[in-house]
């Protein structure tokens, strides 16, 4: 079956132009995501480390020859860790909001929740309780 060009519907410029926007915002916003997945990415890698180190060498001090382990070094690193994640966190999650904004206010509509986002908000207060395991000693299990 073969199509003449008058069989197809023909679309004006300006009606290829919006289409064409409409795909531009929504690729933008999946590659905001995107960014927004990277940076918990890596905080979740500096969160693990962070937490993990200081109990590394909590357990190094029961090992015969290891009592003087530098426990409040390895803590300190922990600590600086923990800060560094939660400070790329903040940044993640500001940055996602105020351009969600943005490109809210430029196509005059809303935009679904980013799961991304949400995603980040949660590692943050894994984070902050993390840092607080850390800075206050706490042992919930």
């Amino acid at each position: 079956m073969d199509f003449d060009d008058e069989d197809v519907p023909r679309r004006s410029s300006l009606e290829l132009a919006e289409a064409r926007t409409d795909l531009a915002f929504e690729r933008s916003r999946m590659a905001s995501d995107r960014t927004t997945m990277g940076y918990m990415r890596t905080a979740v890698s500096l969160i693990g480390f962070g937490f993990s180190i200081p109990a590394l060498f909590k357990v190094l001090t029961d090992v015969p020859g290891l009592e003087n382990a530098p426990v409040e070094r390895a803590r300190f690193i922990g600590v600086f860790m923990l800060v560094l994640a939660v400070f790329m966190l903040s940044t993640a999650i500001l940055q996602q909001v105020l351009f969600l904004r943005r490109l809210a206010q430029a196509t005059e509509r809303a935009f679904p929740f980013s799961v991304a986002l949400l995603a980040c908000i949660v590692v943050l207060a894994i984070a902050l309780f993390a840092g607080a395991n850390i800075l206050f000693n706490i042992e919930l299990f």
